[in-house]
């Protein structure tokens, strides 16, 4: 026969301080909060700039924004003051700075030399003094553009160039339209001009 074993008793105080201690462990700090707890000054972050001007603003607040302003920007806050140069070689130094061509792209410098065995009509001409500058024409609006678009293009601009972009664009539909660019979608489009605006 097996001898009969007396179970051993845990002491009742063990177990409610046991029970107590779980009940009262402190939570784990998140990663938001530890990251918080590091860097005291997240909240209010600036870019470009280590002094407050009065140009300068907040740009992200918090740390769950995950995009911001980019500062200065170029296009509002530009000073054509201040050039940034680079040395390029022993004795030279070069802008850093965007230029106006990069900067509005109806000012990039085109040059158009259309072979005239094409027999290209004036939409022709257009879409060809487009390719490479980031925007495309337009589909025609009305019955002024279809006829714009559907006329031969007179040999006067097989070669045009070089000149900025929104002269040659202006110059292939002549005086008749004006030219309108949608910068968001980067497309051109032509507008039947008032007459009584024209000079002679």
């Amino acid at each position: 026969m097996h001898a009969f074993k007396k179970p051993r008793l845990v002491p009742l105080a063990f177990l409610v301080a046991l029970i107590a201690g779980c009940a009262h462990q402190p939570p784990q700090p998140s990663e938001s909060e530890q990251l918080a707890a590091e860097y005291p000054h997240a909240d209010q972050m600036t870019v470009a700039s280590t002094r407050l001007t009065p140009s300068s603003k907040v740009v992200a607040v918090g740390l769950d924004q995950p995009r911001h302003d980019v500062e200065p920007d170029v296009y509002r806050d530009r000073d054509i003051s201040r050039i940034e140069v680079m040395r390029g070689d022993r004795y030279a130094l070069v802008s850093a700075n965007a230029t106006l061509q990069q900067r509005n792209l109806l000012e990039q410098t085109v040059r158009v030399s259309i072979p005239a065995s094409m027999n290209p009509t004036v939409e022709d001409g257009l879409r060809y003094i487009l390719q490479h500058t980031g925007y495309s024409l337009c589909r025609p609006q009305g019955e002024p553009q279809r006829l714009l678009y559907s006329r031969p293009l007179p040999a006067a601009h097989f070669r045009l160039g070089p000149m900025p972009l929104r002269e040659a664009l202006q110059v292939m539909a002549s005086r008749a339209f004006e030219v309108q660019a949608d910068p968001i979608a980067r497309t051109i489009c032509y507008q039947v001009r008032d007459q009584r605006l024209v000079g002679e």
